[in-house]
């Protein structure tokens, strides 16, 4: 982008830039199809891998679901078993051998529902009211004292889902009366086997290498079985109730698959490993990438062609052209590459050979110009103080004041001397500055008691400058004649030099009528106008052309102030002139 800026190209609607977007264009379509191509098939695996894993958690969830219904209904009819109210009514006045009969007899139902499912581990009985606890497990015991009156009033005598008391088994729960305002008689509790249900777990991950399943309560997160692993479950658990996830381990990327029931109020999280299922995209993966630095390659390969066959030879063009613009007219171009470029170089190169002629022509025809009118112009300058002279001159004889007669004659003598030499069109600034001083001498001479006259010394700096001759004498005449015409006493006139990074500048200072608005606008828009002429001005227009024509654009004369008691003109000299 620095070449744009550098030489000037429209890059905005640059050949190359348009080349290079129309490839990039083209190209990206194929790239998005392929890019398309890749995640469609990453996420028809993924959905395909979530509806297989979706499909087996909900099935286990709907097992369990029809499973602990079947032992609810078992617990359910439990209730009404003779030999269980028995024990809980007329236990006290039972016999020792009929009280034994109904506790066995009671033990082998409790023993029947536990062997209805291999997840559960044992069935209780407790009767509060008789202090007695049959269990399928254990047989026949006695409640505790302080566990009685536990059971009689017991917030979840029965469970409509399993619940999970002590960090451990699930358990499932029936009373009698079911009413919570009542002291139960009797309450058959089913424990689901933690170690049994992480057994059916592991059954799950057997034969796909799942990393972790775990069964969880929906309710507060709480894990209930896991079939081993990395235990990821304490890390991440789902918020929701179903659905999918990724998430990132410190060693892999796992794809979490979670289901719910909420009969059960139960919930599954599958945490599979993605590469076992992404895995054989890693080689679409690769050639992807492949596919992507290929691309690239080829917009910056493209990119260099065009800059090499369009961008080079225009920005060689351009650099040609610039040579030319700042006045090298030897510039050529040569390409060896026959191409559509070195028709244009060779057109390029006749032109600039052309021009070059034309341009000599035309240059010495204005050189010529320029010294006829400069030498016309240094005739135009009349020292019509020149009678005046003479006679201040004849005064000082006829009054025998030979000291300032001799002094006057001798100033007189160099004015004339300067300005009828003709010999060359320009001369030192020190000379021009040494001849207006000789001037304001005699003027003072004539107007001593009217004005006074000052020049500061010129600084060293600028004496080698040459200028055209009688530049800055006739600026001083026209300050004493139209500036202090009418001034009886107290007229100065000052001439000071500056300079700046751009200019040498001689500022021409007097006190006297200065100039109105009207006169200034003329005088201005006359100096603007190298074909301007005003006869009440001539001096100064005079003037003006021949330091342009002599110093070239930007120097000539300038108004800087044209106040009454404070007119300042100022001649500006071009240092790159």
């Amino acid at each position: 982008m620095a070449l744009f800026t550098k030489y000037l190209l429209p890059w905005k609607n640059s050949i190359y830039l348009k080349f290079l977007l129309l490839f990039i264009l083209i190209l990206t379509p194929i790239y998005v199809i392929g890019l398309n191509i890749y995640y469609w098939g990453a996420d028809a695996v993924e959905e395909q891998v979530y509806q297989s894993v979706d499909a087996q958690m909900n099935y286990y969830l709907d097992t369990m679901e029809a499973d602990v219904e079947q032992i609810k209904i078992l617990m359910l009819d439990a209730l009404n078993d003779f030999n269980l109210n028995y024990l809980a009514t007329i236990s006290p006045v039972m016999r020792p051998f009929d009280k034994q009969r109904a506790i066995t007899q009671l033990q082998q139902r409790m023993i029947t529902i536990r062997s209805s499912n291999e997840w559960i581990s044992d069935v209780t009985v407790y009767i509060p009211g008789t202090r007695i606890q049959v269990s399928a497990e254990n047989g026949y015991g006695e409640l505790a004292a302080e566990a009685v009156q536990s059971y009689l009033n017991h917030p979840h005598r029965f469970t409509r889902a399993p619940v999970q008391e002590d960090g451990g088994d699930l358990l499932l729960r029936v009373s009698s009366p079911n009413n919570a305002n009542r002291p139960a008689q009797f309450v058959i509790e089913t424990r689901l086997s933690a170690s049994a249900l992480a057994d059916s777990l592991d059954y799950l991950t057997r034969y796909d290498s799942g990393e972790e399943i775990l069964l969880r309560r929906t309710v507060d997160n709480a894990i209930v079985a896991s079939s081993g692993g990395e235990s990821y479950g304490e890390r991440w658990m789902p918020a929701n109730e179903g659905g999918r996830a990724f998430i990132q381990t410190e060693k892999k990327e796992l794809f979490v698959v979670y289901a719910s029931s909420s009969e059960l109020e139960l919930g599954l999280v599958r945490y599979v490993d993605s590469s076992l299922f992404m895995g054989q995209f890693d080689t679409y993966r690769k050639w992807f990438w492949f596919f992507s630095l290929t691309a690239t390659l080829l917009v910056v390969l493209f990119s260099w062609i065009l800059y090499k066959l369009i961008h080079k030879p225009l920005i060689t063009l351009l650099r040609a052209f610039r040579r030319l613009r700042e006045g090298d007219l030897q510039v050529r171009i040569y390409r060896r590459p026959k191409d559509d470029f070195n028709y244009l170089y060779e057109h390029f190169n006749d032109t600039v050979q052309h021009l070059h002629s034309l341009i000599d022509q035309v240059y010495r025809q204005k050189i010529l110009v320029q010294r006829a009118e400069l030498k016309q112009l240094q005739a135009q300058i009349n020292p019509h103080f020149l009678y005046n002279s003479f006679f201040m001159l004849h005064r000082m004889i006829k009054l025998e004041d030979q000291d300032n007669a001799l002094s006057f004659s001798k100033n007189l003598g160099q004015y004339f001397q300067y300005i009828t030499r003709n010999t060359t069109d320009d001369i030192l600034l020190i000379r021009e500055a040494e001849h207006a001083s000789v001037y304001m001498e005699l003027q003072g001479m004539r107007l001593g008691n009217r004005m006074s006259l000052h020049m500061e010394s010129s600084p060293q700096a600028i004496n080698h400058i040459y200028v055209p001759r009688l530049i800055l004498q006739p600026l001083i005449e026209n300050a004493i004649e139209h500036g202090l015409s009418q001034t009886e006493t107290g007229g100065v006139v000052e001439v000071r030099f500056r300079e700046d990074e751009q200019y040498w500048r001689i500022e021409v200072r007097d006190n006297g009528c200065g100039m109105d608005g009207e006169q200034l606008e003329t005088v201005r828009r006359q100096l603007s106008d190298e074909g301007g002429e005003d006869y009440e001005i001539t001096a100064l227009i005079n003037i003006h052309r021949r330091i342009r024509i002599y110093c070239g654009e930007g120097s000539g004369l300038r108004i800087l102030k044209a106040d009454p008691g404070d007119f300042v003109v100022q001649i500006a000299l071009a240092k790159e002139g």
